[in-house]
């Protein structure tokens, strides 16, 4: 067994910012209360609410006029979103920043991250059952996938609460000591949640054993719990469901069902993932 560091029961100070992309929609506006209290919980005091724009290039006349159009609509969308912060009483308990980038989505977040550690995006999804795009929105699945720290994917109307029980879904694979440190904040953010290490194993394989031997419990209290099922989905769904889980934990891999997921051509309906905020490392 890797014996991972134990951090100090101050490691929540080691995140610094929350980045909240916004389309300066009612989706991102309910984002941006759930990370207000996630900083809360965390102890994080800045926030930035980030909004990208960019045009698909044609004629160089053409792109400087959309640009600027684009550009002009993004900063007084910003304004007039700060005024509604301040207006809500959330700029009293945070430093509040908006910042309006000409880039892509991902590439405007990416921009902005200083530390895998330090930084996490919290943004809406489309909460649309289907491919993971239409359940996540092609913008938050890119996210998901390729952004350079810790992403929270918030379904609509999912608020904010104490987790009670959360599910980390593992493929077998250790876990890194970047990862255990996010992990460690979020279960020190919720002293009382129930952690379980979730693995399925597909009815025709037998069950081996722990599957968090990675993990010890002096680094982190948690539960082992093998599920079968010939589709990792479904019976991760149906788990998440019957054990009325309020957050789930997945460890972005380049192969195996939690690299799939996030591939496009993955058509498996997952419901829970439109209902359940779903937090992605890497």
């Amino acid at each position: 067994m890797t014996k991972l560091v134990l951090w100090s029961s101050n490691l929540n100070r080691t995140m610094k910012q929350i980045i909240v992309p916004t389309d300066f929609s009612k989706g991102a506006w309910s984002a941006l209360l759930y990370a207000a209290k996630l900083a809360e919980a965390m102890e994080i005091r800045e926030i930035l609410v980030l909004n990208s724009y960019y045009a698909p290039h044609s004629g160089a006349a053409t792109l400087v006029s959309i640009d600027r159009i684009m550009q002009k609509d993004s900063e007084d969308g910003l304004n007039a979103l700060m005024i509604k912060v301040r207006e809500s009483g959330l700029s009293a308990k945070f430093n509040f920043r908006g910042k309006s980038i000409h880039a892509s989505l991902l590439d405007a977040i990416n921009s902005e991250i200083t530390d895998y550690t330090e930084n996490m995006v919290v943004m809406g999804s489309m909460g649309e059952s289907g491919t993971i795009e239409k359940i996540f929105g092609s913008n938050a699945s890119e996210v998901a996938s390729r952004a350079q720290c810790p992403v929270v994917i918030v379904p609509p109307n999912a608020g904010f609460a104490p987790k009670k029980n959360v599910v980390l879904a593992s493929d077998y694979d250790e876990i890194s000591d970047q990862n255990m440190k996010v992990l460690q904040v979020i279960k020190n953010t919720h002293p009382s949640a129930k952690l379980e290490v979730v693995h399925v194993v597909k009815d025709t394989e037998s069950i081996t054993g722990p599957v968090a031997k990675e993990i010890s419990q002096e680094d982190l209290p948690h539960e082992v719990v093998e599920i079968t099922g010939n589709e990792v989905s479904v019976a991760l769904q149906d788990y998440m469901s019957s054990s009325q889980a309020d957050l789930l934990i997945m460890i972005k891999q380049d192969s195996g069902f939690l690299g799939n997921l996030f591939h496009t051509s993955i058509t498996k309906k997952i419901a829970l993932l439109a209902s359940i905020p779903l937090l992605v490392l890497k």
